[in-house]
């Protein structure tokens, strides 16, 4: 796959987007310093969006849990956060974050989430940043995307299922896996990215009609890893042996 020498979405990248309702945001990578600001927009999460993101109650964020969602490589481990833009231009409170981890066993693919703050969502947060998501994963030689969501969530299963061209859907009862290709090659001439994305991928569009934010979760049998439970009745898991998109390393 050609690649460019220079990613288009590094640490330098900024992305400043006005949303339909008014409120500014920029869109960066995540840093190391964002650790307060990464708890405090935890604390906004409603309980029913923490029980999307992560299979289950979760009260808080650990020391271990910061480190490990703020102090990424960029490149394997991959973090993109939107932040209020306050009137003066500076930053203010986190508002949502997408990431993307390489699997150890299958480095073209990489197990995706995306939370968006319940008083933003529906507001193209979480289209704004999987549109970014998937221009980063392709630089980095990334070609499927892997989407978990519970099963019962209906609504995003059926969507899964009728915008994705290419996917892969299995499921244990609780929850729905879907992979999903991405373009092999970003035309890298083109004035605006996320506009060329957007007719590369359905599911930017999909996402647009229905005004839905992606809650995809973290990954459920590593969490029961590392609260030291046996995953029971999850075959259809057994087979991904992936890096854990909420496990602390």
């Amino acid at each position: 796959m050609a690649m460019s020498n220079r990613l288009m979405i590094d640490g330098s990248y900024r992305d400043r987007i006005t949303l339909g309702s008014g409120e500014r945001v920029c869109l960066r990578l995540v840093r190391p310093s964002d650790k307060v600001a990464m708890q405090r927009a935890f604390a906004e999460l409603s309980a029913p969006s923490r029980y999307k993101r992560f299979f289950g109650a979760k009260q808080d964020l650990t020391e271990a849990d910061l480190r490990y969602f703020t102090e990424t490589d960029g490149w394997d481990h991959f973090a993109l956060g939107a932040v209020a833009v306050n009137e003066d231009g500076s930053e203010g409170d986190g508002l949502g974050v997408a990431r993307c981890i390489r699997l150890a066993d299958d480095t073209e693919c990489a197990e995706v989430a995306i939370t968006v703050i319940d008083r933003m969502q529906g507001r193209g947060i979480g289209r704004a940043l999987l549109e970014r998501l998937v221009t980063a994963a392709v630089e980095r030689g990334i070609t499927r995307f892997r989407f978990e969501c519970l099963a019962h969530n209906l609504e995003m299963q059926n969507l899964l299922k009728k915008v994705c061209r290419v996917v892969e859907t299995r499921s244990d009862g609780e929850i729905m896996v879907a992979e999903t290709d991405l373009p092999r090659q970003l035309p890298m001439n083109t004035p605006s990215v996320p506009e060329q994305l957007f007719n590369f991928y359905e599911l930017f569009r999909a996402m647009a009609i229905h005004s839905v934010d992606l809650q995809m979760s973290l990954s459920r049998a590593a969490m029961k890893r590392s609260m030291g439970s046996t995953l029971v009745g999850a075959g259809m898991l057994k087979h991904f042996k992936r890096p854990s998109l909420f496990r602390p390393r």
